[in-house]
């Protein structure tokens, strides 16, 4: 029986994506629990799309974007910029128009990677209406005027106009979920087998099997021979994607490793505390963040500015002077407090020709909640 419900309301959420690559039942249990009854639950599952690795949810994580609850839509539209599907434009435009600022930052962030030019959290809303609206009563030239208005490149000016003539109905693309895994190590755990203790190949070969056909085959044969029944396990974990049948991916390169190097020790529960904003801390309470998981605190962390924002505004940290020695100190003040991955969409020749006015107002209209 899924235990997804279970799995999300104790915030285990890498482990439900897990459960849902390997197993159909969890993978309906969790879009069942896109639309369940706890907004907890909602916000939760739709985090752990994410590490499902499944371009294909997106036809049901968009429903989530009518969420009564803000917390559910920043989840839906956080994941709907992770898959950066053509599919999801017209909802992310409409994203752009939500009152929360997350909301709007994520989907500005999507749209970035799929038409690249506009700051889209500063285009006009009569402009994102025009364009989810398929431009009505406007000529070929007023419509390549209104694009150029808002600094769309050419290159997405193509694309955009492809997609909107096939009303957007582009199919799944998962080619860049695919490249995501390229030079992914074969993780080896456990004893490898040898002349005197050999292994169970049979049992290996059927675990390998679940992989894609393209994908197994670019497997080295002699690291294969080296795998147990757990290595191989770990390895279909970490290369398993699920691919649409007429999808053709690339092929996957794997690096050999003998070890697998431990991740380094996360922050304390006193220094994740120690890093929410003051208003953050104030309105929660010591007593209750005291109580908190670190999992929990990480995720409090993360929707706060100072979870999107890694370093602080201070000369000497290495991102203000990375960002000083771009563009000048007095920009510089002013881009270290928008979210990293949110600048990084923003190409750099146009933050240059941005007096300080427009950049402060992007700022402000990038500004986590």
């Amino acid at each position: 029986m899924p235990q997804t419900r279970k799995l999300l309301l104790e915030y285990e959420t890498e482990e439900v994506g897990r459960l849902a690559r390997d197993d159909s039942s969890e993978r309906k249990a969790l879009i069942k629990a896109f639309a369940d009854s706890s907004d907890v639950v909602r916000e939760r599952a739709l985090i752990a799309s994410v590490d499902v690795a499944d371009p294909t949810l997106v036809t049901d994580i968009v429903k989530a974007l009518e969420d009564n609850v803000a917390e559910v839509r920043i989840a839906a539209a956080q994941a709907l910029a992770f898959y950066s599907q053509p599919a999801t434009i017209p909802m992310m435009l409409d994203g752009l128009k939500d009152q929360n600022t997350w909301v709007r930052s994520h989907c500005a962030a999507g749209l970035s990677k799929l038409l690249s030019g506009p700051i889209w959290a500063r285009v006009p809303i009569e402009s994102i209406d025009k364009i989810r609206e398929g431009f009505p009563d406007m000529t070929e030239e007023e419509v390549d005027g209104l694009l150029r208005s808002i600094k769309l490149r050419p290159d997405a000016v193509g694309r955009l106009k492809d997609w909107q003539a096939k009303n957007y109905e582009i199919e799944i693309d998962v080619s860049a979920l695919v490249e995501e895994l390229e030079g992914r190590p074969i993780l080896l755990s456990g004893e490898a087998p040898s002349p005197s203790k050999p292994g169970k190949p049979d049992e290996v070969e059927e675990i390998l099997s679940e992989l894609p056909d393209e994908i197994r085959a670019t497997l080295p044969p002699e690291d294969v021979s080296r795998l147990t029944p757990d290595s191989a396990r770990e390895l279909v974990r970490q290369l398993k994607v699920s691919t649409p049948a007429k999808e053709k991916k690339k092929a996957v390169k794997v690096k050999k490793v003998k070890k697998v190097k431990k991740k380094k020790a996360g922050p304390s529960h006193e220094e994740l505390i120690e890093r929410l904003p003051k208003e953050v801390r104030e309105s929660v309470g010591d007593s209750t963040l005291a109580d908190l998981s670190t999992e929990e605190l990480e995720a409090l962390l993360s929707s706060s500015s100072e979870g999107a924002v890694e370093e602080e505004a201070t000369p000497g940290t290495p991102r203000m002077t990375e960002l000083m020695e771009k563009f000048g100190k007095e920009k510089a003040e002013v881009l270290v407090n928008i979210p990293e991955h949110l600048l990084e969409d923003i190409p750099e020749d146009q933050i240059k020709e941005m007096d300080m006015e427009t950049l402060k107002g992007l700022a402000q209209a990038l500004e986590p909640r």
